[in-house]
């Protein structure tokens, strides 16, 4: 993977390097080499990422699902997304998001979120316990 892919990739999950040093416990030199180019991820650390990657879009779609068939059953013409305060929250709702910062479900949400703007869906976000 490219340097500049892996850097795009590490954002786009949210994750900043002192996040991704507790998730993928390595030094934030190494990241910083990654990054670079001076030296490579191993495949593991890509793997992990692109992992969360697939998790991210996985729940965004089971989400975004389940509210596109309430708006077709219940008519309402809006959506309310519903953001975690605490990681222990979160993780009582979706253990696979365990280990995870808890800014990842907001990449989810922010998923979703532009997913129901394309199709012109009125959409909102609130802070909720599990």
């Amino acid at each position: 993977m490219h340097p500049a892919e892996f850097k795009t990739l590490r954002e786009a999950l949210g994750l900043s390097i002192s996040t991704l040093v507790k998730v993928i416990d390595v030094d934030e030199r190494t990241i910083r080499k990654w990054e670079s180019g001076k030296k490579q991820p191993p495949q593991g650390v890509v793997d992990t990422l692109e992992g969360i990657d697939a998790l991210i879009n996985k729940t965004a779609r089971h989400i975004f699902d389940q509210h596109q068939e309430s708006m077709k059953n219940g008519g309402q013409q809006g959506v309310v997304l519903q953001r975690f305060v605490e990681e222990t929250d979160l993780v009582s709702a979706y253990p696979e998001f365990s280990g995870l910062p808890i800014m990842s479900f907001g990449v989810v949400l922010f998923r979703v979120r532009q997913k129901f703007i394309d199709l012109d869906v009125p959409v909102s976000i609130i802070y909720t316990k599990a």
